[in-house]
C-alpha cells in the first residue's frame, strides 16, 4: 500500500478506533521513519523487495566459474532478503568481462534490483584496458571472495611437473581473455619469471571456450579459478587431456604470495624456488604480486553507482546471511568441492582498497608494458 493510501485509510479508521487503528499506526510510523532517515525498518524492507526480482549480471559466459559461483548464490539469496524476492541470472560476457562490468556501471538502474557478479576486473581498470568505462571504486561493494587459480597444460606437451616447462616437448601456447586480464597476465608473468618462451593467443570469451580450445589443441597452456578447476577443469585431468602444474596463490598478510589452502598444488613461489633454487624477486615478481592481490577478491559483487545506502545494506545482510547459511555451505562443498572465503561490506571495501594500493609504481608499469608485448 502506498504512503498516501495509508494516510487515507488511517484517518478513516481513526474515527472508528479499535485494533485496525493500532496496526495502521504502526505501519504509518514505520514508513515515516524509513522516509525521513533512509534506514528502512524490517517492515519497510519487506515492502521494498516483496514481489520484485533481483537480476544478477554475470560478466562471463554460461558454464564458466563465475556463472557457477553466481548461480549457487542465486539459489539461496532470496531467503535472506526481506520480502523474499526472486533472483534471476543473466550472462553478459565478452571483452574479458568488461562488457558486463560496463553495463552495471553505466546502464543498470540504481534501484537495488541489479547486482554485478564479476571476476577479474581489477587489472583491466588499473591498466586502462581497452573499452573500460567502469570504476570499481565508484560502485557500492556488496561482497567479494578470494580464490586462487590453477594452471594446467595439455598432456601431450611433454610437461609432467613444473620443472619440465624449461624443456617442453612442444612449444607452449598460452590461451586467455584479453591482454589486461588477470588470467593472461598471471600466466605470462609466471613463464617470463621462469625464463620459458611461449606463443600467446587471447580473445576467448570465457572459460568454457578455453576448455574447448585446449581439447582441440589450439592452445595447450591456461588457467582456471579454483571454482572452474573443481567443477570442470578436473574432468580434463581425469580424462588425461591436461596435467595440473601449480596454483597462482593469494596475496598474504605480509605482502607476499602464499598458497591457497584449499588446493594441494604448490604456489608459483614454491615452484620457482624448486626450479631456480632461490626465491623470486624484482619488479616482475612485484607485478605478479599485484595479480595475486586481485585474486584476493577475484569475485567482486557490486551494485550500480548511486544505489541508495539503505538498499545496499539490505543486500549486504542478505549476502552475509547466504554465506553463513549451513545449507549453502553444504551445497558449496558438494558443487565446488571447497568452502568460500568471502568478504562482505566494510571487509570487502578494505580488501578492495588494498588491491588498488598495491598496484602502483614500477610493478604497475611492468604490467602495462607486458600488455603491449
Amino acid at each position: 500500500m502506498e504512503f498516501p493510501a495509508i494516510l487515507r485509510v488511517y484517518y478513516r479508521e481513526r474515527r472508528k478506533g479499535g485494533e485496525m487503528l493500532k496496526k495502521l499506526s504502526y505501519l504509518l510510523s514505520a514508513l515515516v521513519i524509513a522516509h525521513i532517515t533512509g534506514v528502512a525498518p524490517a517492515l519497510a524492507q519487506d515492502a521494498y523487495y516483496k514481489g520484485k526480482t533481483i537480476r544478477f549480471i554475470i560478466n562471463f559466459t554460461a558454464g564458466g566459474p563465475t556463472d557457477v559461483f553466481g548461480r549457487l548464490i542465486a539459489r539461496f539469496l532470496p531467503q535472506h532478503i526481506p520480502g523474499n524476492p526472486a533472483v534471476v541470472v543473466q550472462n553478459m560476457g565478452g571483452a574479458g568481462g568488461v562488457i558486463g562490468a560496463n553495463y552495471v556501471y553505466e546502464i543498470a538502474k540504481p534501484d537495488g534490483l541489479t547486482v554485478g557478479i564479476f571476476s577479474g576486473m581489477y587489472l583491466p581498470q588499473i591498466l586502462g584496458g581497452s573499452g573500460v568505462r567502469y570504476d570499481l571504486n565508484n560502485m557500492p561493494i556488496i561482497a567479494g571472495a578470494a580464490e586462487t587459480s590453477v594452471v594446467y597444460i595439455r598432456a601431450d606437451a611433454g610437461v609432467v611437473q613444473p620443472a619440465d616447462l624449461l624443456k617442453p616437448a612442444k612449444p607452449i601456447v598460452v590461451g586467455g581473455f584479453t591482454r589486461e586480464n588477470n588470467k593472461d597476465l598471471g600466466l605470462r608473468q609466471a613463464l617470463d619469471l621462469l625464463g620459458v618462451s611461449y606463443r600467446y593467443v587471447t580473445g576467448y570469451p570465457g572459460v568454457a571456450e578455453l576448455r574447448v580450445a585446449i581439447q582441440r589443441g589450439e592452445i595447450n597452456y591456461t588457467s582456471e579459478s579454483l571454482t572452474g578447476y573443481t567443477t570442470g577443469g578436473v574432468l580434463l585431468v581425469k580424462e588425461g587431456t591436461v596435467i595440473p602444474l601449480y596454483q597462482e596463490g593469494l596475496l598474504g598478510p605480509d605482502g607476499d604470495i602464499i598458497r591457497d589452502p584449499r588446493s594441494d598444488l604448490p604456489s608459483l613461489k614454491e615452484v620457482f624456488r624448486k626450479v631456480k633454487g632461490t626465491d623470486p624477486s624484482g619488479t616482475l615478481w612485484d607485478a605478479f604480486k599485484v595479480s595475486g592481490g586481485s585474486r584476493s577478491m577475484l569475485r567482486f559483487i557490486p551494485a550500480p553507482p548511486k544505489t541508495p545506502a539503505n538498499v545496499v545494506e539490505i543486500l549486504r545482510k542478505g549476502f552475509k546471511g547466504t554465506f553463513e547459511n549451513p545449507q549453502f555451505k553444504a551445497e558449496s562443498e558438494r558443487v565446488l568441492r571447497f568452502q568460500l572465503i568471502p568478504f562482505v561490506g566494510e571487509d570487502a571495501e578494505k580488501v578492495n582498497a588494498a588491491v588498488f594500493r598495491a598496484a602502483t609504481g614500477p610493478a604497475r608499469e611492468a604490467l602495462k608494458n607486458l600488455t603491449k608485448e
